[in-house]
């Protein structure tokens, strides 16, 4: 793509811009054939160039021309499906454990059974669900933390609520869970529903939002 952007009376700003297809996908060889299909159409052609978004930024160095677009790396997600040390987090999603029970060795947990207790296990509920922008389809074993300990979701996410098995005798009524942020990765989440993690960070709703400089 070739842009001309008139910035006034007498001076145009010239940006030649492209997109990439696949620049997460590892093994695919069409960024680089965008790369050069690229070059090729726009060879002579004055101007500033923008290419990468930001998977490109990350694994194509040839693609950080003059400026790049980054999305997903502002929130701190690896575009690649997991963790990267060179991004950090910047959106924690989480609420608290308000009600426990303690359930004998093959007890149902949640709508349709879905899970069945192996031991006495300790499950608390908390007050988050798929109409707050969790995923409805997350399994069983879908990662959580309680503090800094992981933990796991048991049972079916349901409207306003999920029930997760508590580990540590400590863990009950108040504490705080954490469903993706700084313990656990958002990307796990995404896999784990079959997803990823742009669909999650973007259906976040009805939850307060607390903003940090």
């Amino acid at each position: 793509a070739y842009t001309a952007l008139k910035q006034n009376q007498n001076v145009d700003s010239i940006v030649k811009f492209s997109h990439f297809a696949c620049a997460d996908e590892a093994d695919n060889a069409m960024t680089e054939m965008q790369l050069e299909a690229f070059d090729l159409g726009c060879e002579g052609l004055e101007g500033e160039e923008s290419l990468a978004n930001s998977a490109a930024m990350l694994r194509y160095p040839a693609a950080r021309r003059d400026w790049g677009r980054a999305g997903i790396a502002l929130y701190g997600a690896c575009p690649f499906g997991h963790t990267d040390s060179r991004l950090k987090p910047v959106m924690r999603l989480s609420t608290r454990v308000f009600g426990e029970r303690v359930l004998q060795p093959h007890s149902p947990v949640g709508y349709g059974a879905a899970f069945y207790t192996k031991k006495s296990t300790r499950v608390g509920l908390i007050a988050c669900g798929y109409a707050d922008g969790y995923p409805r389809h997350a399994p069983n074993g879908t990662p959580v933390a309680i503090g800094s300990h992981r933990s796991q979701l048991i049972g079916r996410v349901s409207m306003d609520m999920m029930t997760v098995e508590l580990d540590v005798s400590h863990e009950g009524i108040g504490n705080e869970v954490e469903l993706w942020g700084d313990v656990v990765n958002v990307n796990e989440v995404a896999k784990a529903a079959g997803t990823i993690a742009y669909e999650l960070l973007c259906h976040v709703k009805r939850a307060k939002f607390t903003y940090y400089e």
